[in-house]
């Protein structure tokens, strides 16, 4: 199969190091194509979100060793050698299963996750990244995750890191109907942490962004108050909670900049919420007198809350997961046979075609109708010698002593068991594939 999966996550990898591995979608194309380019990769999709940087290759000419040194070169981070997870075939699979499925989120269940991969496929396969090998793995992954979400319950009342976020802060203040909000950011996770934030009842709720329209658009559906980002640190003081989710590249509240909003508030205490990576708040801020700022790690303990409800339904999921798994391991196995099975027909064929054209020759003239009946006569005939020993090799598939027979049946009928004249993945194969 030759399918490789190389990561870095939240249970393998500290946050300082997920920042500092954490790419644009510019930044994702150009590092894939570098790696394209020096390890000889045929098919590659790279994930990149807040709790993983996850690259599923296809078909890798070089050692693994060679990709761990260019990624270590690129990133110039010595910790990545000693936080990867890397696997293989099988293994890599299941991984992405489980991945799609959102049985390997820091939230099991949390519906996020199969978005960001769906986008991340797509934006590499629009890039000519990908090939059949890795079209047919995610389609069927996106399938698995349909599939556990129908028939599990996994998903109900699903939670994300911004809805642990929320809780935290619930946590914190004794009523939080009654404190100020600022939202920073407006994308997907700002706009589930506001949702979840009315839902406490809320009422004192700011947004700001950097591209005002968007925060004026997220402010707009959910009634909250908005301002341009340049008025941020003028705003900051009034707010008691800030929940801070941007696409920054740096920190964009500084040590500095929260003592000058302290100073403000006369002794009043600031919490944070940093949902973002790589972080938007300095962490350094947590030294500050009356600041108490948590960042997307701290939040592990709100969502191991979730997990036990969750277990009977994952594990539920793991079954489907699995059955999914073997049915794809079994065409796999099926497609080893595929290259001998089409060799053999392609000879019959040759062979079929080469008499037929010395028997109509010989029968002289017949008329257009009597001709196709004997061409149709000589096809079905060929059809149906080679159907028992097609479907034979095929189930046989499975077995350890398939060489033997391949062997045996190359020896036969002088056939090369690795060559075809059609491509050895056809489209049909791919569309039971999917299924």
């Amino acid at each position: 199969m030759n399918f490789t999966l190389l990561g870095w996550n939240f249970r393998s990898t500290p946050l300082e190091v997920r920042d500092r591995i954490s790419l644009t979608e510019n930044e994702q194309l150009e590092l894939v194509h570098h790696i394209k380019a020096s390890c000889g990769i045929q098919e590659s999709v790279l994930l990149s979100t807040c709790n993983r940087t996850e690259l599923f290759l296809y078909n890798m000419e070089r050692p693994e060793e060679e990709l761990l040194e260019v990624l270590q070169n690129y990133w110039g981070i010595p910790e990545l050698l000693q936080s990867h997870y890397l696997l293989r075939e099988e293994k890599a699979l299941h991984h992405l299963f489980r991945v799609a499925s959102s049985l390997d989120s820091m939230v099991v269940g949390e519906p996020q996750i199969l978005g960001q991969l769906k986008e991340a496929f797509g934006r590499f396969h629009e890039n000519r990244l990908t090939g059949r090998f890795l079209y047919a793995m995610f389609t069927r992954a996106f399938s698995v995750a349909k599939r556990v979400r129908t028939e599990t319950s996994i998903g109900d009342n699903a939670v994300s890191i911004s809805y642990a976020a929320v809780e935290l802060a619930k946590r914190i203040f004794e009523d939080i109907r009654q404190q100020k909000v600022l939202v920073i950011g407006a994308g997907e996770m700002a706009e589930l942490a506001i949702l979840h934030l009315l839902r406490t009842g809320i009422h004192q709720l700011k947004v700001t962004n950097r591209t005002f329209s968007n925060a004026a658009k997220l402010a707009e559906q959910f009634q909250a108050s908005v301002f341009p980002f340049e008025k941020l640190y003028s705003e900051l003081p009034d707010a008691d909670i800030v929940i801070s989710s941007t696409g920054a590249r740096e920190p964009i509240l500084t040590p500095d900049r929260v003592r000058a909003s302290l100073r403000k508030r006369r002794g009043r205490a600031m919490f944070f919420i940093d949902i973002a990576v790589p972080r938007d708040i300095d962490p350094s801020v947590n030294d500050l007198s009356g600041v108490y700022c948590y960042d997307i790690d701290d939040l592990q303990g709100v969502v191991e809350q979730n997990r036990e409800e969750r277990k009977e339904q994952s594990n539920l999921a793991e079954k489907i997961i699995l059955e999914e798994q073997e049915k794809v391991m079994q065409w796999f196995e099926t497609q080893s046979v595929i290259p001998l099975v089409k060799n053999l027909r392609e000879s019959f064929s040759e062979t079929v075609e080469l008499e037929l054209q010395k028997t109509l020759g010989r029968l002289g003239s017949l008329s257009e109708k009597q001709q196709a009946e004997v061409e149709k006569m000589a096809r079905v005939l060929t059809n149906k010698l080679l159907h028992k020993p097609s479907t034979r090799l095929k189930h046989l598939s499975g077995r350890e002593d398939l060489h033997l027979y391949l062997e045996t049946l190359s020896e036969l009928f002088d056939l090369d068991p690795n060559h075809s004249k059609q491509e050895s993945i056809s489209q049909p194969a791919l569309k039971l594939l999917k299924k």
